[in-house]
């Protein structure tokens, strides 16, 4: 892994998209692993403007998404099936049916995550995942600008401990990889 360090937030999201558009122009049916999240949402936002600038073409991706709501329908607008169609797959020439989100609504949950975990599976991707790391980058990044690299990644690792500790209890619902 390689870590680039930019000297704004901005320019760590532009290159960040500029890397994801690299990647989908040399293998376009790639599969993504994608993070909800505001801290996304300027990743997905240059996305789509290098799709409609430079005719980026993302018919033939694959994505996934790792969480979803408990009880929380697809359509509601709290859902992060409805944030990933309203920031991402809305604004871009994905094909939906190559748009995975796990099903919050699943009667047996158990059974959904065991579902979902072979979709990925049968993706058969070792593709990267934009996942919390990029996010907690970039928002350690804005809050802890005079602080060392190293210490942000401590502090990022800690915040993804706290985080995966409050989705694993009762009520949480995470899919391992």
């Amino acid at each position: 892994m390689e870590v680039v360090i930019q000297p704004t937030v901005e320019k760590a999201v532009e290159l960040a998209a500029r890397l994801i558009a690299a990647r989908v122009r040399t293998k376009p049916d790639l599969v993504l692993g994608l993070a909800t999240g505001r801290t996304m949402e300027g990743v997905y936002d240059c996305l789509v403007s290098i799709q409609r600038s430079d005719g980026l073409d993302f018919s033939r991706c694959r994505t996934f998404n790792l969480d979803e709501y408990i009880g929380i329908p697809g359509e509601d607008e709290h859902s992060y099936r409805y944030y990933m169609n309203h920031h991402l797959f809305s604004r871009v020439n994905i094909d939906w049916a190559n748009t995975h989100v796990p099903d919050g609504m699943a009667a047996d949950l158990q059974m959904e995550a065991a579902r979902y975990e072979h979709l990925i599976r049968e993706a058969g991707t070792k593709e990267p995942q934009i996942d919390a790391s990029f996010s907690e980058a970039i928002r350690i990044a804005r809050e802890q600008k005079s602080v060392s690299l190293a210490k942000r990644a401590e502090a990022t690792y800690a915040e993804y401990r706290r985080q995966k500790a409050i989705v694993l209890g009762d009520q949480g619902f995470r899919l391992p990889l």
